[in-house]
């Protein structure tokens, strides 16, 4: 969903929102790009997981719900520190993009 509609501005409702992704609108829009490819390739994982632990349990145990339920939350974690990692290596604390190695600046650029 956020690929086909992401966020216009960050006073949407939706969007990935943190103090370092909110710091303007380059580091808004980088974060919800970055994270929301992040989120695709995690459904690719949890998706067959989740249909797995389906077919395996017949009944809703504690097994099965710790089975289903932690890997979501490792995955929210997981998201939200590969995000803000990106941005510490994209952006500097200020929200300036940050400049490539070997790539030459000059001061007018």
């Amino acid at each position: 969903m956020i690929r086909k509609y992401p966020p216009r501005s960050m006073k949407t409702w939706y969007g990935y929102r943190t103090f370092s992704s909110t710091i303007n609108e380059d580091t808004w829009h980088e974060a919800n790009q970055y994270s929301a490819y992040i989120s695709r390739c995690m459904a690719y994982i949890l998706v067959p997981f989740g249909l797995l632990m389906a077919f395996i349990f017949d009944t809703q145990t504690d097994v099965f719900l710790y089975l289903t339920v932690t890997p979501v939350i490792i995955c929210a974690l997981l998201l939200t520190g590969l995000t803000e990692w990106h941005l510490l290596q994209e952006f500097d604390e200020d929200g300036h993009k940050r400049a490539k190695p070997g790539k030459k600046t000059t001061p007018f650029s």
